[in-house]
């Protein structure tokens, strides 16, 4: 451990992940940055996780385990963030894995360009272990608040996720992840940049996200997939009254969840109406916006006219185009 380093804690929650958490765990022990704790968050799992946690804390002094009852994913991450010491905190999803130089990378670029947050690229590995292409671009972007919350609404290589930050411990003094909701992240990180006086992102891939396995056209649709809608209305509502002049990069983050929910209803092969018509109306709502927006992504402009030509055309097209992506 090199003291002379200021200390960073990294915070990963865990339920249910036994077949996985060490390929996690190790990644984040591999680090080549000399000065991390590492918080294992066992948030009441019911597999064998809370015993694996406790192995590696015998183990290794760097590793703090709490155990909690459950409470998900936003209440763990809390609860980490309560515990942690670090003058910095990161985040990984213990069913993720880390390069072994994901921390040293980070702090580095924040430390470089006397930033608050830093951020790195990503891959996503889907549950067939193919990679699928990162956003490909290495150049380091210094940014404000204002343009670092643009390029999230346009998810333009700078996203709502938190684990693949690095963020000043500070900025957390008064931010914690909404507890009982669904894509916190989207409730919480706009909140953080907002606070930095200074955004550093380059997307040099440290990080890799494992989907899930499980069917794409399959996937169960409850209604707490509709905490999107709440929390990107949130998100919309705060840059519309502090930054009037990104007010179409709002809406267009209104649009994405939209869309995205409205996707996952196709996708659970299941008609709800109410959904959907709560959905289209949205939809129709932003979608003149969306249309004179030269920044709107050419594949939410395919959405609006596909959507134009009615619901079963558009669920139709959109199963198409999952199988052709799938290959």
């Amino acid at each position: 451990m090199d003291n002379k380093l200021p200390l960073i804690s990294v915070i990963l929650p865990i339920y249910n992940v036994e077949k996985v958490l060490r390929r996690s765990v190790d990644s984040v022990l591999a680090q080549t940055y000399g000065n991390i704790e590492v918080i294992l968050v066992d948030d009441g799992s019911p597999d064998g996780c809370p015993e694996i946690c406790d192995e590696y804390a015998k183990k290794d002094l760097r590793v703090r385990v709490i155990h909690q009852q459950n409470g998900g994913l936003s209440s763990a991450r809390n609860r980490g963030i309560d515990e942690s010491m670090g003058e910095f905190i990161a985040f990984v999803d213990s069913d993720d894995y880390v390069a072994n130089d994901y921390i040293e990378f980070l702090y580095d670029l924040l430390s470089q360009n006397g930033a608050d947050v830093s951020s790195c690229g990503a891959a996503v590995l889907n549950f067939n272990g193919r990679l699928n292409d990162p956003y490909n671009d290495k150049t380091v972007h210094l940014m404000s608040s204002s343009e670092a919350l643009e390029r999230m609404c346009y998810n333009d290589g700078f996203y709502v996720t938190a684990w693949d930050k690095l963020y000043k411990r500070e900025l957390f003094d008064d931010i914690r992840f909404p507890v009982g909701k669904l894509y916190e992240d989207t409730g919480t990180t706009y909140r953080i940049i907002d606070k930095a006086a200074k955004i550093v992102s380059c997307c040099d891939v440290k990080y890799y996200y494992v989907l899930a396995d499980q069917s794409i056209t399959n996937s169960v649709f409850t209604e707490k997939k509709l905490d999107y809608i709440e929390m990107a209305d949130e998100m919309a509502d705060f840059i519309k009254a502090n930054y009037p002049e990104l007010k179409p990069a709002a809406e267009r983050k209104q649009l994405h969840a939209c869309l995205s929910t409205l996707t996952q209803l196709v996708n659970s092969n299941t008609r709800n109406c109410e959904i959907e018509e709560m959905l289209l109306n949205r939809i129709n709502r932003l979608r003149k916006s969306a249309i004179k927006n030269p920044r709107t992504p050419k594949r939410d402009k395919a959405a609006l006219v596909t959507l134009s030509l009615g619901y079963n055309t558009f669920s139709l097209i959109w199963k198409l185009y999952l199988k052709v992506k799938k290959g």
